[in-house]
C-alpha cells in the first residue's frame, strides 16, 4: 500500500477558482441589486470600492491583486508594484505563500507576459485564497486593474428620518 499523495491537478484547480469566482459574482450583484453596469468608484489609499445601486451606495472592501498593461503585455501582481499602496501587496501574502510552497511560478513571479487571460487566472485564483466574495474589473486606458472583493455591506444611513 502506498502513502504517496497524488499531485493536485492546478489545472482543474485554477479552473474550479474561476468557476467559483464566476458565482461568487453573480450572487454578491444579485444579492446588492447590482446587476447591469451602475456607476462606482474605487479608491485604492482606503481599498473600497462604492456602487451607486437604486437603493443607496454599497460599499466593498477590496484587494487590488494586480494591474495588465496592453502596452507592455504583461501582468504585474500588486506586491512587486511600487505605486500601489502596501496594504494590497500584504493581503496577497497568503496568495503568494501558497504559490512558493506548491511551487507555482504563476503566483511567485513578478510580472507574467500576457494579458486578460492570465491575469483573470491570478484574480481567480487570489480570489480562491482570500475566500473573496467575488471579483471586479476595471479598465483605464491602457491599465486594467484586477480586484478581488472581501467585503460588501449597505451602509447605514447617516441622518436618516423615520416618519
Amino acid at each position: 500500500m502506498s502513502t504517496q499523495q497524488q499531485a493536485p491537478d492546478w489545472n482543474a484547480w485554477s479552473r474550479e477558482a474561476v468557476e467559483t469566482m464566476v458565482r461568487g459574482n453573480a450572487e454578491w450583484q444579485r444579492k446588492f441589486g447590482l446587476e447591469g453596469s451602475p456607476p462606482y468608484h474605487w479608491d485604492l489609499d482606503s481599498a473600497t470600492l462604492t456602487f451607486d445601486a437604486p437603493l443607496g451606495p454599497v460599499l466593498a472592501t477590496i484587494c487590488l491583486v494586480g494591474t495588465t498593461s496592453d502596452s507592455e503585455g504583461s501582468f504585474l501582481w500588486s506586491w512587486a508594484n511600487e505605486a500601489i499602496p502596501r496594504q494590497h501587496g500584504e493581503a496577497l501574502a497568503a496568495v503568494h505563500e501558497f504559490g512558493r510552497e506548491n511551487q507555482l511560478a504563476l503566483l511567485t513571479t513578478p510580472r507574467i507576459q500576457g494579458g486578460r487571460p492570465e491575469a483573470t487566472e491570478c484574480l481567480c485564483i487570489a480570489g480562491r485564497l482570500q475566500r473573496a466574495l467575488g471579483t471586479f474589473i476595471d479598465q483605464r486606458g491602457d491599465v486594467t486593474l484586477y480586484f478581488t472583493i472581501l467585503h460588501m455591506q449597505v451602509p447605514a444611513a447617516k441622518d436618516r428620518l423615520l416618519h
